[in-house]
């Protein structure tokens, strides 16, 4: 996890611990638990200039996630054991858009937002937001305390692929 900006500060180590926990038990339960991503925590100058130079949209936005690896979904084999690629989330504009929420919950469920975009899901398509809006539903449900799977278990999202 990496600190940028004018995000130094806006979570104390607790909730970074916490955001780091809750990516590392999503990858769990994937079945993907020697896989890893960076977080990288930022402001809106800094994901203003990626959006811009990435995506040619010249505006901050809350997350954007860079694969390190194209994958077909979670269950694609090349995404075992590999870094799958950094995960940017802006945490001022998480916080302008979580009003009344709390920062970290935000920020969790932008991390896990970011890394289903890393295992090749993405939502522009209805048929694909179905699919990927599942997987990121089941993998926020998952509780802190049993983020690690029982033996053999994984997250499994029905419907089409």
């Amino acid at each position: 996890m990496l600190v940028r900006g004018r995000a130094q500060g806006m979570l104390d180590g607790g909730a970074r611990r916490r955001l780091r926990a809750r990516v590392r038990g999503a990858l769990r339960a994937l079945g993907r638990g020697r896989s890893s991503a960076c977080l990288v925590l930022t402001d809106d100058e800094e994901i203003r200039t990626l959006n811009r130079t990435y995506r040619k949209h010249d505006r901050a936005t809350d997350v954007l996630s860079f694969h390190l690896q194209e994958l077909a979904g979670e269950d694609d084999p090349a995404g075992d054991g590999v870094a799958l690629g950094d995960i940017v989330i802006s945490l001022e504009t998480a916080r302008r858009r979580a009003p009344g929420k709390r920062l970290l919950t935000e920020a969790e469920r932008l991390a896990i937002h970011g890394l289903c975009h890393l295992f090749g899901h993405d939502h522009k398509r209805p048929a694909e937001a179905k699919v990927m809006f599942a997987l990121e539903r089941r993998l926020r449900r998952l509780q802190l305390r049993s983020l690690a799977p029982r033996s053999g278990e994984r997250v499994r999202v029905r419907g089409p692929r």
